[in-house]
């Protein structure tokens, strides 16, 4: 910061030495400067703008990983739960026998 502080303060110094303050500077010289910023903000705002729809398309692609995640977890457990379903079933079938047999 302490850089830009200086480098705006020699910059007032070269123009108060060239006797041309703002008011002084002719309108053709600010129309140049004024549309060199204006292009320089509009890249900066494409820039971020890009980043920005880049920063979207990351978080969907992010939320399709964790649906499908959900979605094989989802399977795996209905899977486990129809095999708990068939084990307990079979338990219940030999303790009914076990108990008839005694």
């Amino acid at each position: 910061m302490k850089n830009v502080s200086d480098f705006l303060l020699e910059l007032e110094n070269l123009k108060a030495g060239m006797g041309m303050s703002e008011r002084v500077i002719p309108d053709e010289i600010r129309l140049i400067i004024l549309e060199r910023k204006q292009n320089e903000l509009k890249r900066q705002t494409e820039q971020v703008e890009k980043e920005i729809q880049k920063d979207i398309e990351d978080l969907f692609d992010c939320i399709s990983l964790k649906q499908a995640n959900i979605e094989t977890l989802n399977g795996i457990n209905a899977y486990l739960q129809e095999e708990l379903r068939k084990v307990e079933e079979h338990i219940g079938k030999i303790k009914a026998k076990a108990t008839k047999s005694a």
